[in-house]
């Protein structure tokens, strides 16, 4: 499966909208249409051909952002880039929601994003499946070909091919299953050997994501911030049990007005399993500029 970028599928979900803008010109007219969309149809009386420029996505930041956040939940697995399950659900809702033709004029228009190669559908399916894989929880879930084609990032054919494999270590579905299924636990060991599948990492030192944002906090209240993520967003009294601190002090460092010392900065990278030289210096790093008015 090849990549595509963000703005890429904002691009599609931008276009999607001029889709249903028409629907809502055919449904209600002009003025309801263009209340819509924020813009007037232009000369051919319809809004499919209008450069997806033009749509404001912040008259749709809801499923915007549930797009934005899913990307990077799907394709670049962290503990910064989590997702809710309402969220999961509003991007499969939306997609089948999404027009299946378009156009007034022709009135049979189609488009990629109609399909299961379009960039929005892709995000939504990806989505579901690493949720499901990693977050869900729940080991009694199944997979189809195309949710393990999208985790290990190769084509549906592959997966399929895999299945036919006469080997140990084929890729084994549920006899008689169908459409094709395979079990939770089956998904998760053939995935762990997939090149093209990237795992949500096991600890916080392990996550590349994680250990930039920290290489790159500027402030303690980024630092806090980031103690938080990686914390599960806990209530500071319950991080305080884990740590054996008081909340206060959990506080302090959650807000960005803790007073650096090594031995706690050591003591709390230790119990968030994260790199424990780059916090500490981080943390002194931050705590200096903090005193210095955040001048370097």
């Amino acid at each position: 499966m090849g990549r595509f970028t963000k703005e890429e599928l904002l691009d599609e979900l931008r276009t999607i909208f001029l889709y249903e803008a028409d629907h809502v010109l055919i449904s209600a007219g002009e003025a309801r249409a263009e209340a819509f969309i924020g813009f007037p149809a232009g000369d051919q009386g319809e809004y499919l051909n209008e450069p997806p420029a033009k749509v404001d996505l912040a008259l749709f930041s809801r499923i915007t952002r549930s797009f934005d956040v899913g990307y990077e939940f799907a394709f670049n697995p962290s503990l910064l880039n989590t997702i809710g399950e309402g969220e999961v659900q509003d991007l499969l809702v939306f997609m089948d929601g999404t027009p299946r033709v378009g156009g007034i004029q022709s009135g049979g228009e189609t488009h990629r994003f109609m399909t299961p190669d379009g960039y929005c559908q892709t995000v939504a399916d990806a989505v579901f499946a690493r949720w499901k894989l990693e977050w869900k929880g729940d080991e009694s879930e199944t997979f189809t070909t195309r949710e393990l084609a999208l985790l290990a990032n190769m084509s549906e054919g592959a997966v399929r091919t895999a299945i036919s494999d006469k080997s140990e270590n084929r890729l084994r579905a549920i006899p008689g299953s169908k459409p094709v299924a395979v079990e939770f636990d089956e998904a998760k060991r053939w995935l762990s050997g997939r090149r093209g599948f990237i795992p949500l990492p096991d600890r916080p030192e392990d996550d590349r994501f994680l250990t930039r944002a920290l290489r790159d906090a500027e402030t303690s209240k980024t630092l806090g911030l980031l103690i938080h993520q990686v914390a599960n967003y806990q209530p500071p009294d319950r991080l305080a049990e884990k740590v054996g601190w008081t909340a206060e002090e959990i506080k302090a460092w959650l807000d960005g007005t803790f007073a650096f010392d090594t031995e706690h900065a050591r003591h709390l990278a230790h119990v968030l399993q994260l790199d424990v030289p780059l916090f500490v210096g981080k943390a002194h790093e931050v705590s200096l500029r903090s005193a210095n008015g955040g001048q370097p």
